[in-house]
This record gives C-alpha cells, structure tokens and sequence, in this order.
C-alpha cells in the first residue's frame, strides 16, 4: 500500500507545473553560477598573478579599513548591506561629522586635511591610501574594531567597517608560496572533488532552501482545491501513509533531479584530478547532497506540509520566505565557514580546507538539528491531519474560526 501511494504521488508530481518551474529555477541557478569549471592547476613559479586572499595581520586590516573609509569620506558615498541586499548611503552633516571625528582619532587627520590632500590626490594620480593615510601607532586592534562598528551603527549597519566584516577590506595578492598551499591542500585533503562539493553545497542550499516550500503547499493544498478533502478523509488508509507517502515522494523528487545535475561536476572533478596524477572521490558529490543538502529540503518541505495542514492556506510560504531571507542576510557577513544555527551553511569557495575543518564539528550539530527539526514537524503534521479527518480543527483558511 505504502509503495503503490508513494509512486502514485511521484507520478502526480511529474504532471505538476510548480515542479517543472522548480526543476528550471534549481537548473538556470546551477548553469549560472557554477556551468563552468576550469579545474585545478599547479601555480608555476613566475607568474603574474596568483590570485587573492584576505590577510590576517591586524595591521594590514586597519590601513586597508582606513585606506577605504578615506575615499568613501572624500565622496561620501558607501555601500552597505543592511539586510543582505545593495544600498549606496550617504551621510548628512551631522553623521559626517561624527564619522571624521572617529577618523580623526585613527588617523591624526582632520576634514580639511584630508579633503586638501585629496585634491592634491586628483591632480597628481598618486595613491592616496599610501602617500597620506596612515594608522597611528597607539591604535589598537580591539579599540579600532569599536570605533569601526559606531561608524557601522551610522551608516545603518551591515557596512564594511562592522568588526565582523574588517577582514573583507585586507584584501592582498597571493604569492607563489600561498598559492602552492592552497593547491596541495586541494590535492592531498579534498582530492579537488571534495572542495568542489562544499561550493557546489553552498550554491545549490541558496534555492533548496525556499523553492521545496512551493512544491509542499501546492501538493498540500491540491486536495482543498479539487474539494476532495472528505472523500480522503474517509479513506481507512492512515493519516500516517498519506502524508509521509506525500513527504518522500516530494524529497524524492527534489533529490533526483540533484543527483543528475550533480554528474557533470563529477566528471568534471574526476579529470581534473586524473590530470593531477591523483584518483578523485567520486562519491563526494552524492555525500554532500545527502549529508548537507537534505537537512534544508526535510525542514523546508515539512514546513510545508505542517503549516499548510494547520492554516488551509500558502501562509508556510510567506513564512518559509522571511525565514529564507534572513538566512541569507546572515550568512552575506561571511560567506566562507558561516554555519552557526543558520538554515544555509555557506562556503562559497574553492578550497580552504583549514576552514572546513574547524568547522566540520558544527556543521554536523547543524544539519542534525534541521533533520531532526524536519522529523519532528512532519510528526506534527500527521497529528493535525489526522485530528481534521476527524472532524476537528478545520479552518478553512481562519486560524481563529473553527468550523
């Protein structure tokens, strides 16, 4: 019975046009952020460039932080992200001022002193950040990173001088010995397969975690629309069959297409390590999709289902929708290791394996919690549809008016 139900709800799915949108949303979001992959090479001595990094010398990030916050003074303009998107802000006189006088006490520098200079800049070409702007010696890292978040607080926060974020503006050029570790570090820890995985993890929980939601109130909501709710009801198939049938045909569903659009990168993973003289893990992949991936899909279909079943109503979208976006305003201060409780771990790099490591731990305590999460509330849903079957709890999309 249970198998019969369960490929039943497949193949209804299948006829759905909410998962063919699914399926080109999760398809389009793949292709344009991760359609090409040009593999991993050796760096070679000599090279121009070898990319970049972000320093860890607290000395390098204030003059960097300053070398910024001096041009953003001059023009008065600086970008933000206060809750995860774009916004250019611009100070009024009084917010200028209060920013030029924590300027000052860095820097020894005045308003008219740095707008002089900065005019001597425009006519010369000469680097400002360089010749003029200079951190003094007294200055502190921990009284610097205060200083920096007032100047956070002004702007509306989620700036770049929030002392969480100081680090983004220390951005220096790798050397040749950088590059090389990051490249063994690839090689021997991640059999390059692996750190593709944790990018490809990073993308693709960005769209699992908020279009699963549409899929679970569509099919949840089906019944209501085609006024078939009673003859179900009346069925003597348990309240658990229906819903968990519904529950792994639609995390089913989701982890097929996953799957199959997880081949290319395979392939592509597995030739770049045949051409590093060294065997890829060709299971990684699959590991991620189930290890990282699936926690977001069991939490955000019994989402879902639980809220749907309880209100008769999309209202698990609107929720599921600010519970989404502030996952990913949270998770734009750092996007490399950035796991805590969030709904979408990120790790939106290639590599850095150190970084992975120190937060394995955590990410494991994360995804277990959202599995459990899902479990738990997919068990609540099967209770509340099965006190509707009898009768009880009906309300026709009104929270507070029982039928």
């Amino acid at each position: 019975m249970f198998m019969t139900l369960f490929f039943k709800e497949c193949k209804e799915i299948v006829r759905s046009i909410t998962y063919y949108i699914f399926l080109a949303c999760t398809v389009i979001f793949f292709i344009t952020q991760m359609g090409s992959f040009e593999g991993v090479q050796k760096p070679t001595q000599g090279q121009e460039y070898y990319g970049v990094k972000y320093s860890d010398d607290e000395n390098v990030i204030m003059q960097s932080t300053m070398n910024k916050l001096s041009f953003d003074l001059c023009f008065n303009s600086y970008t933000t992200y206060p809750i995860g998107f774009y916004k250019k802000v611009k100070l009024n006189d009084q917010e200028m001022s209060q920013v030029f006088q924590i300027f000052e006490g860095i820097t020894g520098i005045n308003k008219e002193q740095l707008i002089k200079e900065f005019e001597k800049y425009n006519e010369t070409q000469h680097d400002l950040a360089i010749d003029f702007v200079k951190v003094k010696d007294t200055i502190t890292f921990d009284k610097f990173s205060k200083d920096m978040d007032k100047i956070d607080d002004i702007l509306g926060g989620g700036s770049y001088y929030s002392s969480k974020r100081l680090y983004v503006n220390a951005e220096v050029d790798k050397t040749y010995e950088d590059a090389l570790k990051d490249y063994e570090s690839i090689i021997s820890n991640d059999k390059i397969s692996r750190a593709y995985a944790r990018l490809f993890s990073d993308y693709m929980g960005i769209v699992l975690a908020i279009l699963p939601i549409f899929l679970a109130v569509t099919r949840a909501l089906k019944d209501k629309r085609a006024k078939g709710e009673q003859v179900i009801f009346s069925k003597r198939c348990s309240s658990t069959t229906i819903i968990l049938t519904r529950y792994f045909s639609i995390i089913a569903m989701i982890l097929l297409p996953l799957l199959l659009i997880s081949v290319t990168p395979t392939l592509q993973s597995v030739y770049s390590a045949n051409s590093n003289g060294i065997t890829a893990d060709s299971f990684a992949f699959i590991k991620v999709i189930f290890g990282w991936l699936l926690p977001t899909v069991l939490v955000t279909v019994s989402m879902g289902f639980f809220l749907t079943e309880l209100t008769n109503g999309p209202v698990a979208i609107l929720v599921q929708g600010i519970w989404w976006f502030i996952s990913i305003s949270l998770g734009s201060l750092n996007l490399i290791g950035n796991v805590g409780m969030n709904l979408i771990p990120r790790f939106n790099t290639l590599g850095s394996y150190d970084v992975y490591n120190r937060i394995f731990n955590e990410l494991v305590i994360n995804r277990s919690f959202y599995s459990l999460t899902g479990i738990i509330l997919i068990i609540m849903t099967i209770f509340v549809y099965d006190v509707k079957r009898k009768g009880k709890l009906n309300f026709n999309g009104k929270i507070f008016k029982n039928c």
